[in-house]
């Protein structure tokens, strides 16, 4: 979910760090991204850090906190702000609210009032990020059950595939040395896994991991008989997770080891060079 960072602006320095001790006393989870003199140097640090909260006095040389968040609003209007101001001008804080402001308090800063502000605002951040998390997965399944449909409809080429099962067997072949699970190819070609591994069954013939279990050893068997690589070079060369495993699947398939394959081939060299 990532941390919850903040950018404190303000001209006093040590305003700046009374804040910045307060936060970190406070064990909330909020990151200091990066602290402020002035409002125009919070305006690049909000545009290249990406805080989610900006803790700002209302009053700075050149760009205001007010005119800061107006400006704000255009380009990150999801962050949150807090203004400290020694004013109690009215006015400040009616217009602080009306732009947006999460919470407006005095200087001197009462620990106990910051410290339940900065609460209620992580709390309500983190609702936030629960609900994008959620509408992501949704949309995921979304485009998951489309693909689903547009596969159950989708017409066949030469070869009896389907666009999606002809796309997954390519990345096979491009991709078989790797790290590949039923689920990481299930997220290449957008399907979910179990209607994935149901379809490839259907239209190749043989289930996901025994096709690319054949089409490793294969490329592995090829490059035994050109000779000169070890077998723990050629398991992992051909996307095996170990050299014990790799002899393992390796005799079951063939009914022997790779070195035994090896020295097969060795010999029928060797009779057709004397023959």
């Amino acid at each position: 979910m990532g941390e919850f960072k903040v950018i404190i602006a303000d001209d006093e320095e040590n305003v700046r760090y009374l804040l910045i001790d307060l936060i970190k006393s406070f064990h909330l989870g909020i990151e200091i991204a990066g602290q402020a003199g002035g409002g125009e140097e919070a305006m690049k640090l909000c545009q290249s850090l990406k805080p989610d909260l900006l803790i700002s006095d209302i009053r700075m040389p050149g760009l205001d906190g007010i005119h800061l968040l107006e400006e704000l609003n255009q380009i990150n209007p999801g962050i949150i702000c807090i203004f400290v101001s020694a004013y109690t001008d009215f006015e400040y804080a009616k217009a602080a609210i009306e732009n947006g402001a999460r919470g407006y308090i005095l200087k001197s800063v009462q620990p106990e009032e910051m410290y339940q502000l900065l609460k209620s605002v992580k709390a309500e951040w983190l609702q936030k990020q629960k609900h994008r998390q959620k509408m992501k997965r949704m949309e995921t399944e979304i485009r998951k059950l489309k693909a689903e449909f547009v596969a159950a409809e989708m017409p066949v080429d030469e070869s009896g595939y389907s666009r999606v099962i002809r796309k997954a067997l390519n990345y096979i072949e491009d991709h078989y040395h790797e790290d590949i699970s039923l689920e990481s190819i299930s997220e290449v070609v957008f399907l979910n896994k179990n209607y994935f591994s149901e379809l490839f069954k259907k239209e190749v013939g043989k289930s996901f991991v025994q096709y690319l279990t054949e089409y490793r050893l294969e490329k592995a068997k090829l490059l035994l008989s050109i000779g000169g690589f070890k077998g723990s070079e050629v398991a992992d060369m051909t996307g095996f997770q170990n050299n014990s495993y790799f002899i393992s699947v390796f005799k079951k398939y063939e009914g022997c080891t790779p070195r035994e394959y090896s020295d097969t081939l060795e010999r029928e060299r060797r009779e057709k060079g004397n023959a």
